[in-house]
């Protein structure tokens, strides 16, 4: 798998305002859906393309991830994991980072694209600048 998410907690995340779920065991099986883009921008929104119709996890078979506020969870790129609907009045703020490997092919049509003036840039030594 080419994909791990970060993602970080910038406020708790409980039941109560909608923490990750995620389905224990969900990394071994086998890739399910692709997010492609509906359009060329971002604001055509996006696509599922079934790669595996087997089910997802039914949300009983789920685990709530509550986490409190700087925690980082790590998420492993066939991992199903969701969000549930905050229900409460306090927010669960997070940011979340995508690490691709340097060999995964990255398709124009993938969900996940920066603009052109804001370019995905490498994170390796390579990338560094000689002192």
């Amino acid at each position: 798998m080419t994909v791990t998410g970060f993602w970080f907690a910038i406020e708790d995340a409980t039941l109560q305002n909608g923490c990750l779920w995620a389905a224990p065991g969900g990394h071994i099986t086998s890739l399910r859906k692709k997010f492609k883009r509906a359009g060329s921008t971002n604001d055509d929104g996006v696509i599922f393309d079934i790669v595996d119709p087997s089910p997802l996890p039914e949300p009983a078979e789920l685990v709530p991830l509550e986490v409190a506020a700087g925690t980082m969870v790590v998420l492993h790129g066939l991992l199903p994991h969701w969000s549930d609907v905050n229900r409460s009045a306090q927010s669960r703020h997070a940011y979340s980072l995508h690490r691709i490997s340097q060999s995964a092919d990255y398709p124009a049509w993938n969900w996940l694209q920066r603009n052109s003036n804001f370019a995905l840039r490498r994170l390796d030594r390579s990338d560094r600048s000689a002192a």
